[in-house]
This record gives structure tokens, C-alpha cells and sequence, in this order.
């Protein structure tokens, strides 16, 4: 489990400033993998992992355990506690935690700061469209490491068979609804919008896409005609077929999929695939704000920590392009050269034949290159949200699309349980 022993930051931390303790749910190999890296240039500073699991670790493969809705609720009010007494790591694994609470309450460390004083670290050598994409307000308190596209793909036959053009800057979820009807009338009553989407997986993702305006500046948006029409949409999909709540392993009766781009690697393989188009999500109001990402590991500094000169040198070399090049980022690496070389590799293996099994012209390639660069650099929305949030509004969805309870019902009941969560 990374590095370090027992002990705790009382213990440690600012004595002889060179413990960083770290805050985590489980296991991350690329966490894991910078610990040990950086001992072999650093070996005067500790690096003690502090984890929180409300179930039972087995220590081999932790990483790949499911973690359950008990270990993010432990881990969650766990740091939340300590934050709150003047306390805990150092350095927090922020994934799941909510952010806005701690930045509203001074509790983490603006990274751009801490870039601004450094003359060694240099921004531009880094996707700044993805940081500022993360940012709180002015401020970054969540420095991400990597980050993944989130994209459609369509069934580029069965697009050509119904004749539907789609306009990913524009469109809607209606449109895509439309998209359906017209296949279903040219192909049959067999097809569906998406496979294996379904009811909380849609809202969740709809609540990611627009979480600025649900919880606008500490104040909950549940109780709205936005989210209430974002809820009648997804039940009348499932209504009318557009949806189905069916598990299937008939990906070709699916008009669209998803099409996380989730490296250079397979990011070039999937824009070069000829049997699909790759497009921009849907959005509510067909109002375009850039492509779509997450950054699954993400790290925040405790403003109360006494080693923060010690714990940002860690964070740099976790940064720096030799720990971005390890194989353990998972994701596209936030360090532009490190992506443009493996993007590299990627068009050589195509022309070759070893990408996909199929050889492309250099030419090919080199466009299908400029599209993923298209898509990188056209970033401008972090799907992230705060786990409770997202948790109640699921509770709470069920009986709306069971019909138990009206929209106006639901829509009341999920804003006064956020606002009494916000204002805890």
C-alpha cells in the first residue's frame, strides 16, 4: 500500500518538515508508483499513506476492489472531520470529495500560487484549458494528473442507412430521441438509442454536465424547471423505447455508444475505426461548451499543512514528464509532450498495421490526429460533482420513474435534502 508505516500527522508532520502524509480511499498505482520514484531521489522525506475503507482490505490487488458507497461515505466524512479541527494529510486524494465546501471554507491550497512562486515549474508545458477547466472561481485546488474524453460514438451504418446527419455542436437529447424514431421507421422497432444506459447512470451523467448550475455559488438548483426537465426526459425516453432498462449484449442494435477516448493510444484507435463516427455528447439545452472530460485521480493540498513546500515538490515530480510517461497515468498525461509522443507511437503502430490489426496511410492518420488534438483542445467541461449530491438525487429519482411520485414531488424532496447536505 504505497509507503510508510502507523503514526500520524501530529506526530510527524512539521517536526523535521519531511513527512508528507496522504489522505486516500485505496490503493492508486500511479500514487503508488511516484511514492516509490521519488524515494530514490528524495530518500530524506516519508511518504505515509493514511487510508480510509470502511470495508475489510484484502493488501494484494487493492486497487482493483470495487470500492462500495460505505468506503466513499467513511472517507468523505473522515477527511471532512479533520479538515474541518485544523487537521489531517497533507496532501487528499480529492476524487468523491466536495470541493466546493472545503474551498468555500479556506481549507485547501491554491495550486496556481504555489505555481507562481515556483521559477522551476513551467505552465506551459502543460493542457492549461484542462486546469482551468478545474478550477474553483479563479483558483485551482484540485490539480488533475490526467484526464479522459468523454465522447459518443454512432453506428455509421446504420447513420446512413435512416439518412440522420447529427450537428454534435447543437444537439439536444431530443435530437437524438428524433435520430431513433427516424431508424426505427427505415430499420425497425428493434433498435435503441444506446445499450446498457441506464435511469441513475443517465441522471448522474446529466447532473455531471450541468452541476454548475444545480449547485450555483452554495445554493441547490434541484427544485427548477432545468432539473425537472432534465428528470421527464429521461423517464419519457425509457417510455417510448428511445432507452431501454434491459441489459444487452447486441451492441449492433444500438445507434449510439459510448466512446470514453481514454488515451492517445485507444483515443487513436477509436477515431480511426471506419465502422463509427465519434461525436460530442448531447447536451440539454443544445447550448455547446467543449468536449466533456473527467480526470479520475486528482490530488488537493491541506491550506493547514506544515510541510507544503515538501508536499508541491512531490506533487511536480508527480507532474514531471519521466512520472506523467509511466504507464500507470491512465488516461491522456496532463504534460503536452508526453501525450504528443505517445500519439507519435500510436501513428506509427497505425501505419504499421499493429494499432488495430488494419494498416492506415500516413496521411490518415495524421488528420485522425488533428481530431483528437481538435477535441483536447476544445475542452470545457469537468465532469466532476460532489458524491452526496449525486447520491440523493439517485435516491430520490426512483420513485419519480416508478410513477410513485410526481416530478414537482421529487424535485422538492431532492432540493431540501441537498440544501440541508450544502449547509451542514
Amino acid at each position: 500500500m504505497g509507503s510508510g508505516g502507523g503514526g500520524s500527522s501530529e506526530e510527524h508532520s512539521g517536526q523535521d518538515g519531511k513527512t508528507i502524509e496522504i489522505a486516500m480511499m485505496s490503493a492508486n498505482p500511479y500514487l503508488d508508483e511516484a511514492i516509490k520514484q521519488y524515494k530514490k531521489i528524495r530518500p530524506d522525506v516519508h511518504i505515509e499513506i493514511k487510508a480510509y475503507k470502511a470495508t475489510p482490505q484484502i493488501e494484494e490487488n487493492t486497487s482493483s476492489e470495487p470500492l462500495t458507497k460505505a468506503d466513499v461515505e467513511k472517507y468523505v466524512q473522515t477527511v471532512s472531520t479533520q479538515l474541518m479541527s485544523g487537521k489531517g494529510a497533507d496532501i487528499i486524494v480529492m476524487n468523491e470529495l466536495p470541493k466546493d465546501k472545503y474551498v468555500a471554507k479556506n481549507m485547501l491550497v491554491n495550486f496556481y500560487d504555489l505555481m507562481d512562486q515556483d521559477s522551476d515549474f513551467d505552465r506551459n508545458q502543460y493542457y492549461q484549458n484542462i486546469f482551468k477547466s478545474s478550477q474553483n472561481g479563479d483558483g485551482l485546488y484540485a490539480m488533475p494528473f490526467s484526464f479522459v474524453l468523454d465522447a459518443f460514438s454512432g453506428n455509421k451504418d446504420l447513420l446512413e442507412q435512416a439518412n440522420i446527419e447529427i450537428n454534435d455542436r447543437t444537439w439536444t437529447w431530443d435530437d437524438l430521441k428524433g435520430a431513433l424514431k427516424q431508424l426505427k421507421e427505415k430499420a425497425g422497432e428493434d433498435y435503441v438509442g444506446f445499450v446498457n444506459l441506464f435511469p441513475v447512470q443517465l441522471l448522474s451523467e446529466y447532473i455531471e454536465a450541468n452541476y454548475d448550475k444545480l449547485i450555483d455559488q452554495g445554493q441547490a438548483n434541484f427544485d427548477s424547471d432545468l432539473f425537472r426537465g432534465m428528470m421527464k426526459q429521461i423517464k419519457s425516453m425509457y417510455d417510448e423505447g428511445v432507452l431501454s432498462t434491459e441489459f444487452s449484449s447486441d451492441y449492433s442494435k444500438s445507434l449510439f455508444n459510448n466512446a470514453n477516448l481514454l488515451d492517445p493510444i485507444t483515443g487513436l484507435a477509436q477515431v480511426l475505426d471506419p465502422k463509427v463516427n465519434i461525436y460530442q455528447k448531447p447536451t440539454v439545452n443544445g447550448q455547446y461548451s467543449g468536449t466533456p472530460f473527467k480526470s479520475y485521480f486528482t490530488l488537493g493540498m491541506n491550506s493547514k499543512s506544515k510541510v507544503q513546500e515538501e508536499a508541491w515538490n512531490f506533487i511536480k515530480f508527480m507532474l514531471s514528464e519521466e512520472m506523467q510517461s509511466s504507464p500507470m497515468v491512465g488516461g491522456f498525461a496532463m504534460h503536452k509532450g508526453v501525450v504528443e509522443k505517445q500519439l507519435k507511437d500510436a501513428k506509427k503502430q497505425a501505419v504499421e498495421g499493429t494499432l488495430t490489426g488494419q494498416k492506415f496511410d500516413a496521411n490518415t492518420v495524421e488528420s485522425k490526429i488533428q481530431e483528437l488534438h481538435k477535441l483536447i483542445d476544445g475542452t470545457g467541461k469537468n465532469l466532476s460533482s460532489d458524491f452526496k449530491v449525486v447520491s440523493i438525487a439517485v435516491e430520490e429519482f426512483d420513485s419519480y420513474m416508478s410513477g410513485q411520485k410526481s416530478v414537482e414531488d421529487v424535485s422538492k424532496l431532492i432540493q431540501n435534502r441537498v440544501n440541508t447536505y450544502i449547509n451542514e
